[in-house]
């Protein structure tokens, strides 16, 4: 039975605060704080707790390949991620349209990219959706590779990241257009290898691992200040995201793994239990927030944004799994 880890959906409340914070905050305010040693680690730190929750899941098991994509598996993600997506699109053309007729203002994003997670209202962090939908795919398949095979399966999703990274920078298109980069799971290949590699630290704590860690966490965090403030950049990666790519995730994977240290596995504290449930909430947050820096002019009002998008979003929450509930009876 998998075991449940309280500070993991700590950390998600956490990250999710994080993310709107970052959609937030100016970026001049954001770099005076040193963000990119806290609040620009949102996605990063989702990413390597998706490798986490897969390293978790995969580890117990001995698994045949044909047991992957089950259609059990289908559904349960169709419920998990996929229902709550087509409920906020519904949502999203109904406020959009009302929207229209109040304000006399067109905030629809309609294209071909809804057909991959662009939502028909679609504001920051949408890129998100799309990585979520690749990763239906693409995880069972590396936790399936990573059982068998870890230090392989490691060097294979670098060895990926790395190379389309390389492929990236030579492409034009991306320079016109983008959100197919932006969204390429790709990207967070070495971020879900650091989970993976935390699912085995973390029940068993091992010394040199986690000295290992350490020294990881530190070299990625002096590379994030000096390109960060001293505008150090690598040469044949686009300058997008080079605070976000494989010699970067093991801060986030350090910070993770202080966090399960700090926080207790199981706590009835208020504050606690608070930040686990909107740990628990927070791809509908996430999902609603997209939705409303997509409507919204001004995006500088910090509460009204924390607040509007976190009520919302645990309003949301708790809704569709009542209506997921009565539909998987």
């Amino acid at each position: 039975m998998k075991q449940h880890f309280q500070q993991i959906d700590i950390l998600k409340g956490l990250a999710i605060i994080a993310v709107l914070l970052l959609h937030s905050l100016m970026r001049e305010r954001l770099i005076a704080s040193f963000a990119v040693f806290h609040i620009w680690q949102a996605v990063p730190v989702f990413m390597v707790l998706m490798g986490l929750n897969l390293g978790m899941s995969y580890g117990s098991k001995t698994l045949h390949f044909n047991q992957l994509y089950t259609p059990h598996y289908f559904q349960k993600k169709a419920l998990r991620i996929i229902f709550p997506l087509l409920l906020i699109y519904i949502i999203a053309f109904v406020v959009g349209y009302v929207w229209e007729q109040v304000y006399a203002r067109d905030v629809y994003t309609l294209s071909w990219k809804n057909l991959i997670g662009v939502l028909p209202v679609s504001g920051k962090g949408n890129y998100f959706i799309t990585l979520l939908l690749q990763s239906l795919l693409v995880l069972p398949l590396i936790g399936y590779t990573s059982n068998r095979w870890p230090v392989r399966t490691t060097l294979v999703l670098v060895l990926l990241e790395f190379s389309f990274q390389l492929v990236a920078y030579q492409l034009s298109y991306f320079r016109e257009d983008r959100y197919l980069y932006d969204a390429a799971l790709f990207r967070y290949f070495s971020a879900i290898g650091m989970g993976l590699w935390l699912s085995r630290l973390i029940p068993i704590p091992d010394k040199r691992y986690s000295w290992l860690l350490f020294a990881l966490g530190f070299a990625s965090g002096v590379y994030l200040y000096f390109h960060q403030y001293h505008a150090v950049s690598l040469p044949y990666i686009r300058p997008e995201w080079q605070a976000q790519l494989f010699i970067t995730f093991p801060f986030a994977a350090l910070l993770i793994y202080l966090g399960i240290l700090a926080f207790p596995q199981q706590s009835d504290g208020i504050a606690l239990k608070s930040m686990a449930t909107i740990g628990k909430a927070s791809y509908h947050i996430f999902l609603v927030q997209v939705l409303y820096f997509g409507l919204i002019p001004d995006d500088t009002n910090i509460t009204q944004n924390m607040i509007m998008c976190l009520a919302a979003g645990l309003a949301f929450y708790w809704s569709e799994s009542f209506l997921s509930k009565r539909l998987s009876k």
